[in-house]
């Protein structure tokens, strides 16, 4: 194919896309309104393998988790796989009630990540009506369990089936202008102290579970992290006890360790888990560990093809790029050394919250976005996997 044949049928997408903007915006409150609470996206993902197969994808296949898959044949070039998670953050019974004021659209889990799997569905059709011939050869997704404590069950499960035939992963999710290269790695434990308790007056000096836990808690906030790799903690939970004068027998905390560098982030789970194993020893506790939450780290080095090609992608559409790090799917595909970015599918406000909200316009620019990063995904921009290296830390110049 000639260069001006390419360039014209490239415009045809960017054009159609423009064009179809109530299409996508109609895919999109469909989708919105299925609940996809955590460890319940069973209807959402059944909605999502119809259209993958309305929007002419072959090979739908949907696994035992409820990920959802299917394959748009392009060139012979790289095997890329793009996926947004279904999931979303809010429980079983939220109201999904979309409401318009102007230009933004309000429904819970709208823009994180409702807009990228209705824009995923739409790709594929843009691409048939556009006659586009991709470089690379394609596969959509849609994972489960991205979120809270998902863990990234469903990105986890893609990648141990099929990981090793995939020679770079786009993620799609987040805000317009990052491109996320950097994987947050984390760590995530729920700690049970008990002890025997009694009552608050007549048994003082028994041993308390929260008076324990809070003894290790307060130093477990007190660890000296270090700026850079950036490295966090939190206590997301704390509770125990059952009444203002009864000693606890109880006390429970859910705690988070995250870091770009795998290093930085096993180091501080070492001194955390003495920390809270010696206090209870101090305190007379018995103590229970869960692990809830291991998602691994990784990077692309901010000057590997497939990063430059993200941000000049921005650029040329007029776009800042911000170069980044997140926690995503992604985390898996990079923890496995395969080329892996998380490029943003529009703009929004208050994710996480009911009043979550989406910038219409943005999904237009972000699969615009997506539709020039895939046309220019071949081998110079994604070298063969026998040819990659990457690194599981991540150090700033």
């Amino acid at each position: 194919m000639r260069a001006s044949e390419a360039a014209s049928e490239l415009e045809r997408a960017l054009r159609l896309i423009r064009e179809q903007e109530p299409q996508m915006m109609a895919e999109l409150l469909d989708l919105v309104t299925i609940p996809a609470p955590p460890f319940g996206e069973a209807q959402r993902s059944s909605r999502i393998a119809e259209r993958f197969v309305c929007a002419g994808l072959s090979d739908v296949t949907t696994d035992e988790i409820g990920n959802v898959i299917g394959h748009w044949k392009g060139g012979a070039g790289p095997r890329v796989m793009v996926i947004s998670h279904m999931d979303t953050v809010f429980p079983a019974g939220t109201p999904l009630v979309p409401r318009f004021e102007q230009d933004r659209v309000f429904c819970p889990g709208i823009r994180d990540n409702t807009a990228a799997v209705a824009s995923l569905i739409r790709l594929p059709q843009v691409l048939a009506e556009a006659d586009l011939s991709l470089p690379c050869d394609l596969w959509l997704a849609s994972s489960v369990g991205e979120e809270g404590l998902g863990d990234l069950r469903g990105m986890r499960k893609l990648m141990a089936d099929r990981g090793a035939s995939f020679d770079a992963v786009v993620v799609y999710d987040g805000d317009l202008g990052n491109v996320v290269h950097c994987g947050v790695g984390s760590r995530r434990f729920r700690i049970t102290y008990r002890a025997s308790g009694g009552h608050s007056f007549a048994d003082f000096g028994k041993p308390s579970a929260v008076h324990g836990l809070a003894s290790a808690c307060a130093q477990f906030c007190q660890i000296s992290l270090p700026p850079e790799p950036k490295t966090t903690l939190n206590i997301g939970e704390f509770h125990g006890g059952t009444s203002v004068n009864a000693i606890a027998q109880e006390a429970v905390a859910i705690i988070d360790m995250r870091s770009v560098s795998q290093t930085e982030l096993e180091k501080l789970v070492i001194s955390v888990l003495d920390i809270f194993s010696e206090t209870a020893k101090v305190f007379d506790c018995g103590m229970e560990l869960e692990q809830v939450g291991d998602r691994p780290a990784g990077m692309l080095p901010a000057d590997h093809p497939l990063v430059r090609t993200g941000a000049d992608v921005l650029h040329g559409m007029g776009i800042t790029p911000r170069l980044s790090a997140a926690s995503t799917d992604a985390n898996i595909a990079l923890s496995m050394g395969i080329p892996a970015i998380c490029v943003g599918s529009g703009l929004g406000k208050n994710v996480h919250r009911p009043d979550e909200s989406l910038y219409v316009p943005s999904i237009v620019d972000g699969l615009q976005q997506l539709v020039l990063l895939l046309a220019r995904l071949d081998y110079t921009v994604v070298p063969r996997r026998d040819v990659i290296a990457t690194t599981p830390d991540f150090h700033t110049a």
